[in-house]
């Protein structure tokens, strides 16, 4: 076992602790495997540059197959992998963001109207049903909303489940989390192979709705064939899975610290009137305008991070700083670590959205904001998940009044690689009105 109990139940706290006692390059030993642990810019420059078969995220992500599917994403050879990525690439620029941002906001309005005058709602709950919501209507096309509707946060949260510590021994151990993830994706499956027959029969590929699906049905291999089914269901079950997980917990985190400082609402609902004055919708030039709830979000993420570990396995040898990492060893960052260097940021335990200000702008220095990671594996859906972040705390502030429902810290949930606030994590809310003025504040529901 090495130090994997100590290491899942908290990996943060132990890497931290780690590093306090052994600087900042050590190794230790995970379910019988050699680990080396990296921090700092520079470590994060070398192992984001470095060449795939030297330090290899294919060869540490395997445990995703039963996620994505077989020749999919980490399966696939890096060649094979960057032509599939560059699939996606299409539904994600800023012309198709543009046009999501009317449908963001209006699957949350919907989601938020029968809540009632007010209440008390889990948080991290709320936020997985929302982004798989918006993700699946914005990329997945209004048929598999219709189909599975309200099963996919339970599915979602099925597949999330399967992706844990146990799976860099073998992601086929008979453990009841795996059997979920396996049910959750094989339902996934059906119901998308089902909605790709009609899509391919109703039309050619090139016509319809522009979603993910779309873009998609429409896309060649290198040989000029269109996409096998299982390579489509694959990447869509992919990119919904990565980015919507991601997007709960930092839109869950980013509540949390909002909640927890609520000195930063008024600032908040000052700068959501300037922006919405004169305008029914939001807009991708409008969220531009709300810079201070961008900032909130950046340091939501800085705090913390929806991947608190970045794994690579070094295929041959591998030498940084004067040390040489052997062939077969798992190599890890973290950005839950190193977000916290006193060199890189300023007080970085202090929730302070300031920084990613004009004239401070401490997230421009390289490689030290990593919460998506970095290089060409940093998150395609980077700018989608910001943006529907924003858009979900948009329509919640300017729609309630909210607290946290109970005292004490939320702390997160390591039991998966993606850690939320642990449940329950209860907000109170109070539905506003009228609309709030100038001023108003987080309320006392």
């Amino acid at each position: 076992m090495g130090h994997a109990v100590p290491f899942s139940r908290d990996p943060v706290a132990f890497l931290t602790g780690a590093r306090e006692r052994a600087g900042d390059a050590f190794s230790f030993t995970l379910l019988g495997r050699p680990t080396a642990f990296l921090c700092g810019r520079a470590a994060h420059e070398a192992v984001f540059r470095a060449d795939e078969q030297v330090l290899s995220p294919r060869a540490a992500y395997r445990f995703m197959t039963p996620v994505f599917g077989p020749g999919v994403a980490y399966d696939a050879e890096p060649a094979e992998m960057e032509r599939q990525i560059g699939h996606l690439l299409p539904a994600l620029t800023s012309r198709a963001l543009a046009a999501h941002a009317c449908v963001m906001e209006e699957v949350a309005e919907a989601h938020v109207r029968g809540w009632g005058e007010s209440g008390e709602r889990d948080l991290m709950e709320t936020m997985n049903e929302l982004t798989v919501s918006i993700s699946t209507r914005c990329l997945l096309g209004v048929e598999v909303s219709r189909r599975l509707g309200p099963e996919l946060p339970g599915l979602f949260r099925d597949l999330e489940s399967g992706v844990r510590l146990a799976g860099l021994l073998s992601p086929s151990v008979p453990l009841p989390a795996f059997r979920r993830r396996d049910r959750a994706r094989a339902a996934l499956g059906r119901v998308l192979g089902e909605v790709i027959s009609a899509r391919r029969a109703a039309r050619p590929a090139d016509e319809g709705p522009q979603d993910m699906l779309a873009t998609l049905l429409s896309a060649r291999s290198s040989t000029g064939e269109a996409l096998a089914d299982e390579t489509v269901i694959g990447l869509l079950i992919g990119m919904i899975f990565a980015g919507q997980h991601t997007s709960a917990v930092l839109a869950a985190w980013t509540g949390v610290l909002l909640l927890n400082h609520p000195e930063h609402i008024p600032a908040l609902l000052c700068e959501q009137e300037r922006a919405m004055e004169g305008h029914k919708a939001v807009t991708a030039a409008l969220l531009r305008r709300m810079e201070h709830l961008e900032h909130c979000v950046r340091e939501a993420e800085r705090l913390h991070p929806p991947l608190v570990l970045l794994i690579r396995r070094a295929l041959r040898d591998f030498d940084h700083a004067g040390r040489r990492i052997p062939a077969g060893t798992l190599v890890m960052i973290s950005p839950a670590v190193s977000h916290r260097l006193p060199d890189v940021f300023r007080d970085p335990d202090r929730f302070d959205p300031g920084r990613y200000a004009p004239g401070r702008e401490e997230h421009t220095v390289p490689y030290a904001l990593i919460g998506f990671g970095g290089g060409k594996h940093r998150c395609v859906g980077l700018a989608f998940a910001y943006q529907q972040v924003k858009i979900i705390w948009s329509v919640l502030l300017r729609g309630f009044e909210l607290r946290l429902g109970r005292p004490g810290p939320c702390v997160p949930d390591y039991s998966t690689f993606v850690p939320g606030p642990r449940t329950p994590c209860p907000i109170r809310y109070r539905r506003r009105t009228p609309p709030h003025g100038p001023g108003s504040g987080a309320g006392q529901p």
